[in-house]
């Protein structure tokens, strides 16, 4: 008897909760990093305007991260990425409120410039994506 109640506990854990729907949307978005040189040409045009290799765009970018959080509990990282040169970033996650949010690297006067907007508040929803823009002003010049 031991066996089969054993048996149907491991049958039910495994095979029970498969097909447990659960609403899910995406929140995606850019982070603009920038100014990235001081006295920039005033022909230089574009988002790279200091001439960086994707190399050196991918370096810039990678110091930085975003992470989400839920308004539930503000305090723990539900997901983070690191950037990449594009600065683009996408999260699927459950439906409710969330806190998304730049982390700057130790030791940087982002967070501190005129012109970051560091945090953003979103409300996800079923099957929905939700765009935002969030900037880091360097303070460079």
């Amino acid at each position: 008897m031991k066996n089969i109640m054993s048996l149907l506990v491991a049958f039910l854990f495994l095979f029970g909760c498969e097909n447990v729907p659960i609403d899910v949307g995406i929140v995606e978005g850019k982070v603009t990093i920038g100014p990235l040189c001081g006295n920039i040409p005033t022909m230089t045009t574009g988002t790279n305007p200091c001439g960086f290799t994707d190399e050196q765009m991918n370096q810039v970018y990678s110091k930085y991260k975003v992470a989400i959080y839920s308004v539930n509990s503000p305090k723990v990282v539900l997901k983070e990425v690191v950037l990449n040169r594009t600065g683009t970033f996408s999260f699927e996650v459950p439906t409710g409120g969330y806190s998304v949010e730049v982390l700057i690297p130790q030791g940087s006067a982002a967070t501190t410039q005129l012109g970051s907007e560091l945090k953003k508040m979103v409300s996800i929803s079923k099957s929905k994506v939700t765009t935002i823009s969030l900037n880091v002003n360097t303070g460079i010049q």
